[in-house]
């Protein structure tokens, strides 16, 4: 896994410095680039804003000291099928995730921002009963999907208030929805908070 995550952090920041502009050259064990350079398309804006995401400790505080926006995603370690995920949906394991963030972010000048990837939405006057049917299939709490910011779950209302303590909570401030839900969140934005 050391192998895997230092790799992958060579190959970001090669990324962001050819999407400064920059030339780069890379000589590793699995990486190698010789005065590469990205001549065009040039960005409509002056940067190209650095998104990581990862439930990884190591790269999470990474991510905390280098990208623009760090995403939470709510999913653990691979489980033994190679296509299911340990939810880390608790309050908990959230926390744990903003500190390592913090930590990477201690030396910034502007923290990155947060985001979460919604991968539930349910508009209903019985939030309870949806959490419960939704943890039955997550294999953790209704608390859990009640407080997680992966998942929406109530009236337009208590959603809206979700965000709002999510925001407080742990300054997420964006979200990624799955597609089946975009129709669902089409019909909740008049409720949702505005954009700072």
């Amino acid at each position: 896994m050391a192998g895997r995550v230092r790799r992958f952090q060579v190959v970001a920041e090669a990324c962001r410095a050819l999407l400064a502009g920059e030339t780069v050259t890379l000589d590793g064990p699995e990486v190698r680039a010789r005065q590469a350079r990205l001549t065009g398309p040039r960005p409509v804006r002056g940067d190209v804003p650095f998104t990581f995401g990862s439930g990884n400790t190591t790269l999470l505080r990474w991510a905390g000291a280098h990208a623009d926006v760090v995403a939470l995603s709510g999913l653990g370690r691979t489980l033994p099928d190679g296509h299911m995920y340990e939810p880390r949906w608790n309050a908990a394991d959230i926390d744990r995730q903003i500190d390592l963030i913090e930590q990477g972010a201690a030396g910034r000048s502007t923290a990155p921002a947060r985001e979460a990837l919604v991968q539930m939405v349910e508009v209903t006057d019985d939030a309870e009963a949806a959490a419960h049917r939704m943890a039955g299939q997550l294999n953790c709490s209704p608390a859990d999907v009640l407080a997680s910011p992966y998942a929406w779950v109530g009236t337009a209302r208590e959603i809206a208030a979700a965000l709002d303590e999510h925001r407080r909570r742990w300054g997420i401030t964006r979200y990624v929805v799955r597609e089946p839900h975009l129709d669902a969140v089409d019909r909740l934005r008049a409720c949702f908070p505005s954009p700072s």
